[in-house]
């Protein structure tokens, strides 16, 4: 290797090798921030391309322009210099903020011609920075291709449920507000809101589950274990992050709930208002997807396509073409968690405001199914809490006061049984983790099931020196644990 590069340094540039290594950063550093969305094959034949394509043509260009004009040979280091820094400053600015950045690539222009005129005859050793600063996010991918190839043992059921008979197959829909917490927190001093809508829930005759909890304070935690049925403590992993591994395959993919569902003759429905769940573009095995995955761009910034879920919805149950019982996962990003740009309390009007907003949609939503749909079972469950009283994204690993906490998990649970509820059957109904497990067990009139319900406990991650770790936040009988 050392032969290679003094041997590359002493002689002419090699355009192929430095376009090569003008786009691996990029591709490593965009790999190494965005892997759980983008580790497709497809994703991979993209970025290559893109990276790695793009510096490849334009140096090569580049040389045949010094090999053919007298005047750009006699500056080739000169331009050479200028244009690793640019191309490299462009292609980071696209894996950065998912645009070019004109203002500021303009300014690095400037700096870099004036640079130039003094440095010019070290532009090859720019390359070799660029391949010192390839080191760590090369490193973290590695790391992450391992982390997601690891067979998840956690997901493995502890019985035979997996091969439960269903003695009764309503429709079922699952609706998920996103962030929307429980009547409990709603109240408290966080929130203070006296909602209307847990009222609205009781007259229309559904069963609001008190002091309800997510497992995780995130999405793809929260709903990769509801789905898998299982406790995954953030995948058990070297490096635990929101971003779980495999955590979108598990979603919108392949999951013990779905697979339960398929043996007894459901068709599933995936309808979901953006792409999030679909970006690293999992194997389809849902009957039914609202979103393609071709309307999904490669640099997607969970942003890119926006659904209307209600028409969506109504367009899916009006499909005739699938038979037998239905099962529906319908996704609403509303209220959604508070994002940190403005005060605690204007954060708490904002999400007060996303409340009414969704109350209606809800409304709605829930008539339309009733009035279409009148024996389904329908499940209003979010995914995790408002986050409402914390004042950084950081402070919810951190934070030890206890209505923080609770901000983070608790959780609005309401189900709308339409006479399949068996007595006493949903008693420990507590957390996300157990819904599937229960309603299987109630559909199936097998109590034998609940022998195996998961524990409640609700986990997060702590802020460590260099990476961080699972930890529990609440305990099984919903206490909150401060040490």
């Amino acid at each position: 290797m050392s032969h290679f590069f003094k041997k590359y340094f002493q002689e002419s540039s090699n355009p192929l090798l430095t376009g090569l290594i003008c786009g691996f950063y990029p591709l490593v550093f965009y790999f190494s921030n965005n892997f759980s969305a983008i580790n497709s094959w497809e994703h991979l034949g993209f970025f290559l391309l893109f990276f790695i394509g793009i510096p490849l043509v334009v140096f090569t260009l580049a040389s045949l322009c010094f090999k053919y004009s007298e005047i750009l040979s006699k500056y080739k280091p000169h331009i050479l210099f200028v244009l690793i820094i640019m191309t490299v400053a462009t292609l980071m600015s696209q894996a950065m903020y998912l645009t070019i950045k004109k203002k500021l690539l303009l300014g690095l222009l400037i700096i870099s011609v004036l640079a130039a005129w003094k440095l010019h005859a070290h532009f090859k050793k720019l390359l070799v920075i660029i391949l010192l600063m390839s080191i760590l996010p090369t490193l973290d991918c590695i790391v992450k291709i391992i982390e997601h190839e690891q067979k998840m043992e956690w997901a493995q059921l502890p019985d035979a449920i997996e091969n439960v008979k269903f003695k009764e197959t309503p429709n079922i829909y699952l609706i998920q507000p996103d962030g929307y917490v429980g009547k409990d927190m709603m109240e408290s001093d966080l929130y203070h809101f006296n909602n209307p809508f847990y009222d609205w829930l009781e007259k229309n005759n559904f069963k609001v589950y008190e002091n309800f909890r997510s497992n995780y304070p995130a999405s793809l935690t929260s709903n990769s274990s509801m789905f898998a049925m299982k406790q995954h403590r953030f995948g058990k992993v070297l490096f635990p992050s929101i971003d779980m591994p495999n955590a979108r395959d598990i979603i919108a993919g392949d999951n013990a709930a779905i697979q339960i569902l398929r043996n007894n003759g459901y068709k599933n429905f995936f309808i979901v208002q953006d792409e999030y769940f679909q970006q690293n573009r999992p194997k389809s095995t849902y009957d039914y997807y609202n979103l393609n995955l071709d309307e999904i761009p490669y640099f997607s910034n969970d942003n890119n396509v926006k659904k209307v879920v209600f028409d969506d919805l109504k367009a899916a149950m009006d499909t005739s073409k699938i038979s037998g019982p239905r099962f529906y996962f319908v996704e609403k990003l509303l209220p959604h968690h508070i994002h940190f740009s403005a005060s605690k309390e204007e954060e708490r009007d904002t999400y007060i405001e996303k409340i009414k907003e969704v109350n209606t949609w809800l409304e709605t939503t829930v008539n339309y199914i009733s009035e279409k749909d009148p024996d389904a079972i329908v499940i209003i469950l979010a995914d995790h809490g408002g986050w409402v009283g914390l004042g950084s994204y950081g402070e919810m690993f951190s934070t030890k006061d206890p209505n923080q906490i609770h901000s983070i998990y608790s959780t609005l649970a309401a189900i709308k049984w339409n006479g399949h509820l068996k007595e006493g059957m949903d008693d420990n109904l507590k957390s996300n983790v157990n819904v599937f497990r229960i309603l299987f067990s109630i559909l199936s009139e097998n109590p034998e099931y609940l022998k195996y319900l998961e524990e409640d406990s609700s986990y997060n991650l702590k802020n460590g020196t260099f990476y961080k770790s699972v930890r529990p936040v609440i305990d099984d009988s919903g206490k909150v644990i401060l040490n």
